[in-house]
């Protein structure tokens, strides 16, 4: 490596770990302000995804390779893995590392390596080092708007600021699994336009490889790399007015290397209805231009280096047309007519950066060096807005003990005994039904399934945490019959965070069995009974749970 280019590798990886530094600030922070008496569970933001993430890992450092999903007690016909949870939960066991440790640790690892991938990825259409330079605090640092519009909504608005997966620093912040995708997409993009300039078919057997994990590891953007690289030929073929056959028989290799990883998901799919269901659960895409706003001065500056890379030669754009149709077709897909549409923006945000950095060097070439170094600042700092606000308001949650879906972020050490507890006695086929936030993290800390946790993971959610309102709402009677909702739930523990949710008395020698106590946290050993009338009080139970439900 020439002293030029390792000065650049120097830059790169600077950059890089400041940018993932910067990503774990509202980590630090939330360790920081740990009330006494509590523990912090190292998650910010969505936490509940989080949390099922942690249970995946804690199924693998407990040596299983097949994982289960241990928010439901409902059967399961076919078990699924995943290799990167597998991996990380091997790493936990083989370091006695805390599962939240390894997490953040493969956040960090993963992170440094994406920016140095968008550097390797931008090397195939950035000659000049200044523009590659340009783009690591571009695509580290950048959003859109959306801190510049009042009163944005979830769901409608600017996606810069609730929606992770379309901003390259949120994914550093938040997810390992977003970053393991971000790099498989980025490296079977990499190898398949390497092979087809090149001409060499190991690359097409690398481009393959790259899909075959990535469609076990996050199958839904085997999606996005498929749309992408087709429209990529066909722009090809119109631009060089042949058909791409050489391009098009690499990419056919590569696509039957995928297919066994892709075959199985669909196999899943088609025979766990618990699997269906999730996979079924409707995340819609907001208007096209929450897409614009969420991107900002970053898009825009994609639409100018567009425009001034097709006043190059055709033998040059015919080199660097990838990020521009990636950029088009980015939009498009996330439109799709499946159920998790917006969560196919992710990557879009990659090339973007790349037609950018591209505008960019080359206005600021025409400007003197102190004014553009002056306009390129403002822009990182209007561009980062985005990202400061979305840190920042979950660090005023995590200074009120909450976070965005409304799961503490914090946990009593009453409560983590009574997991410890659950954990060194309960065996694999027990169902505990508990709290929601004690829910939510019982089979990460316990590695045993709960009757409900999860919002999607869980089928019938709502009906679920419905009748676990009903059951702790002293307005519904609150009698020896309301427990039978714990034996319908098949329930072998049950667990109370608070007095007013305790059995009463004459109720626990033929239901309940109190087998540990720490603090205001009880655990209950559930004890099945025989004749009693549960045909008649649960349709009463189930019409209670819905109108307690209507509160949560």
């Amino acid at each position: 490596m020439s002293k030029p280019e390792l000065s650049e590798l120097r830059w790169v990886l600077v950059w890089a770990i400041l940018i993932v530094m910067l990503a774990s600030v509202p980590y630090l922070w939330g360790a920081f302000i740990t009330p006494h008496g509590y523990s912090f569970l190292g998650l910010t933001h969505n936490i509940d995804d989080g949390a099922v993430y942690l249970s995946w890992m804690r199924q693998a450092a407990d040596g299983h390779v097949f994982i289960r999903n241990l928010f439901t007690n409902e059967p399961q016909p076919v078990l699924q893995f995943n290799v990167l949870f597998l991996k990380m939960g091997w790493f936990a066991a083989f370091t006695h590392l805390p599962l939240i440790a390894v997490f953040h640790l493969f956040r960090i690892v993963l992170g440094i390596a994406l920016i140095l991938g968008i550097w390797q990825f931008s090397k195939l259409f950035l000659d000049d080092e200044r523009q590659r330079r340009l783009l690591v605090p571009l695509v580290g640092l950048s959003a859109g708007i959306g801190w510049l519009i009042p009163n944005v909504k979830a769901m409608e608005g600017s996606v810069d600021v609730w929606q992770p997966e379309a901003i390259t620093f949120l994914s550093i912040y938040l997810n390992p699994l977003f970053l393991a995708a971000l790099l498989l997409m980025l490296g079977a993009f990499y190898w398949l336009e390497l092979a087809r300039r090149q001409g060499r078919i190991r690359y097409a057997v690398f481009a393959g490889l790259a899909l075959l994990v990535l469609g076990n590891v996050h199958t839904y953007d085997v999606l996005t790399v498929a749309c992408v690289w087709t429209a990529y030929l066909i722009v090809l073929g119109v631009v060089e007015r042949r058909f791409p056959a050489r391009a098009v028989a690499y990419s056919a290799l590569a696509v039957a290397i995928a297919l066994p990883s892709i075959a199985y998901q669909f196999h899943v799919y088609h025979i766990d209805p618990i699997y269906r269901a999730r996979a079924n659960t409707p995340i819609l895409s907001p208007p096209i231009w929450s897409f614009f706003e969420g991107y900002g001065l970053v898009l825009i500056g994609a639409i100018v280096g567009a425009v001034l890379l097709f006043r190059n030669p055709q033998s040059a754009i015919r080199n660097r047309l990838l990020p521009v149709v990636w950029a088009v077709v980015g939009f498009a897909i996330p439109y799709a007519p499946i159920a998790q549409q917006r969560k196919l923006v992710m990557g879009l945000h990659i090339p973007l950066c790349i037609l950018c950095a591209y505008a960019l060097s080359r206005l600021l070439s025409r400007l003197p060096g102190t004014l553009g170094r002056t306009l390129l600042v403002a822009a990182l700092v209007v561009a980062a807005g985005s990202n400061a606000r979305f840190m920042g308001y979950d660090m005023k949650l995590l200074a009120d003990r909450q976070t965005v879906t409304h799961y503490t972020p914090y946990m009593q050490e009453h409560e983590l005994a009574a997991m410890r507890y659950l954990r060194a006695h309960a065996k694999p086929s027990d169902t505990i039904f508990a709290p929601p936030t004690f829910s939510l993290f019982a089979p990460a800390l316990t590695g045993r399934q709960v009757y409900y946790g999860h919002w999607s993971e869980t089928p019938n959610y709502t009906e679920k945490i419905a009748r676990w309102a009903a059951l702790t709402d002293p307005n519904i009677g609150y009698d020896c019959w309301s427990w039978l909702v714990v034996d319908d739930a098949k329930a072998t523990y049950y667990v109370s965070e608070a007095r007013v949710t305790d059995p009463p008395a004459r109720c626990v020698p033929w239901l309940l069995k109190p087998c540990h106590s720490s603090g205001p946290v009880r655990v209950y050993r559930v004890i099945r009974t025989h004749g009693t009338r549960a045909g008649v009080i649960r349709p009463f139970l189930l019409s209670s749970a819905y109108e307690s439900a209507k509160g949560l």
